[in-house]
């Protein structure tokens, strides 16, 4: 004879652990983001070999120091120093390794605007983007320095606005 309760049993003992799990709290997110944005600036900070207060023709379309103060914005940043990453050409410098922390950080941020309910749009600034090959054969190095050092003030931003985002 066959026990119609077993199959329940079974059933009840799988779905169990599913009641009980719980969502990812925000805080959580904007934790683990700040904490990444972190390592991506003593990343940086490890090998930047002197102040910079460099100004060079040529380079406005690298994000500097503005507000990022909101989610669709520091998405829009990140993904110019995204394209930008893979060009520079630095010896000493873990540039494969922030270019996927940068993508990580990106990941959170998008995570975090899908618990506020955000729509995230593709940057525009990334056409202007051609002028960096020039610019890199030309001076590569000070290119180079300039776009991190401008990718760390940027995530500079990030930390100091991410606890007061309540919105996108």
């Amino acid at each position: 004879m066959r026990c119609p309760s077993l199959p329940l049993c079974g059933l009840l003992c799988v779905w169990l652990p599913l009641f009980y799990s719980r969502p990812v709290k925000i805080d959580k997110v904007k934790t683990d983001t700040k904490n990444l944005t972190r390592t991506i600036i003593a990343r940086i900070q490890e090998h930047q070999l002197f102040p910079l207060n460099l100004k060079i023709n040529g380079l406005d379309f690298i994000p500097g120091e503005q507000p990022l103060e909101s989610l669709d914005s520091m998405d829009k940043t990140l993904q110019i120093f995204q394209r930008i990453l893979p060009s520079l050409l630095m010896e000493n410098m873990p540039v494969a390794q922030i270019f996927n922390d940068i993508e990580n950080l990106r990941s959170l941020i998008q995570t975090l605007g899908s618990h506020l309910g955000c729509t995230f749009h593709k940057s525009s600034n990334l056409d202007a983007l051609g002028n960096l090959t020039e610019l890199l054969t030309t001076s590569p190095y000070t290119t180079a320095v300039v776009a991190l050092d401008r990718l760390q003030k940027c995530l500079h931003s990030i930390v100091k606005h991410l606890d007061h985002i309540q919105s996108c």
